[in-house]
């Protein structure tokens, strides 16, 4: 089982290989890296349903807005089951995306796991030119001024190292390149969403019994476009209260800061300056999630406790 699960990923690896539209970006992952990676599915919680809002480069026009819902949940011993569901928003451009996640957990040794996750996604694109006003009316993705829609399926595969309070993730949301129905060159991007890859790690440190510190590592890379790197650091207390500070290349800086009340209910908050180039021009971007969780890992101590997923 584990010869061929790690051959298939191999094989994954040489499916990259053209052009890709950059997912949208959300900072949920700090909270539920499910959002990031199919193989976290069913791992820390017995259930949990994530709910997030985004609200991108606010005060400018056509600026994305982006809301998304994620559920996953333990199936048995070893196997996690779960979906979601998002809109985004930006311009003339809407994107509605669902999935189905599923994973398979694996001990390798006492402290040594090993997770797998597949996916499956039906995306839809739609791009309106209805009040796009232009000095080319000849332009062939203007022709007739409509909206156009196209519907795409696709696959994803992830895998999940975890030892202690470590884990490292490496995943590839789209595993296949989709082809444009009304577009050749230079327009056969504008409504797919193809290739990314996500290499993903996080740290907790326990400081004593009550504090905690946890690193976060993000990496994307998209075919045709520049890769990017986050970085952040989140101070906890109980489990319970947490804040952060975080950093995205090429410049811009957030903050983070969340609690969960009565054991079940996780509140989080995320704020993002976008740089002096943008200083003046809008009010950064705000995100808000809202969770539901049940049958953590983490031992109750205390009235006001839940388990992230950093181990």
């Amino acid at each position: 089982m584990r010869k061929a699960i790690l051959s298939f990923f191999v094989l994954v690896v040489f499916c990259l290989g053209s052009q890709a539209q950059q997912l949208p970006i959300l900072d949920n992952y700090l909270l539920n890296p499910v959002s990031i990676s199919s193989a976290f599915t069913g791992k820390y919680y017995t259930f949990q349903a994530i709910a997030t809002h985004r609200s991108e480069s606010t005060g400018l026009t056509g600026s994305p807005v982006i809301g998304n819902v994620n559920l996953d949940a333990k199936v048995g011993k070893n196997m996690g089951v779960g979906g979601g569901i998002m809109l985004n928003k930006a311009g003339i451009f809407r994107n509605f995306t669902v999935n189905l996640n599923y994973a398979y957990h694996l001990q390798l040794a006492k402290l040594h796991f090993l997770s797998f996750g597949i996916s499956a996604a039906l995306y839809q694109n739609s791009l309106d030119v209805t009040s796009v006003i232009v000095s080319d009316p000849n332009d062939p993705m203007l022709f007739n001024h409509d909206t156009k829609s196209e519907s795409y399926f696709n696959v994803g595969a992830s895998l999940l190292y975890n030892f202690e309070n470590f884990n490292f993730s490496v995943s590839f949301p789209l595993l296949f390149n989709n082809k444009s129905f009304y577009f050749d060159e230079p327009y056969q991007n504008v409504l797919t969403m193809n290739r990314n890859i996500f290499v993903y790690s996080n740290y907790t440190l326990e400081m004593n019994e009550d504090w905690k510190l946890k690193f976060d590592l993000l990496f994307r890379y998209t075919q045709q476009l520049p890769w990017t790197i986050e970085v952040s650091s989140i101070v906890k207390f109980q489990d319970s209260y947490w804040f952060g500070l975080m950093y995205r290349k090429p410049s811009v800086i957030g903050v983070t800061a969340g609690l969960a009340i009565i054991n079940s209910i996780v509140i989080n908050y995320n704020y993002e300056f976008l740089g002096s180039s943008m200083m003046g021009k809008s009010g950064g971007s705000h995100e808000i999630s809202l969770g539901y969780r049940l049958g953590g890992t983490a031992k109750p101590k205390k009235s006001l406790q839940i388990k992230d997923y950093a181990r």
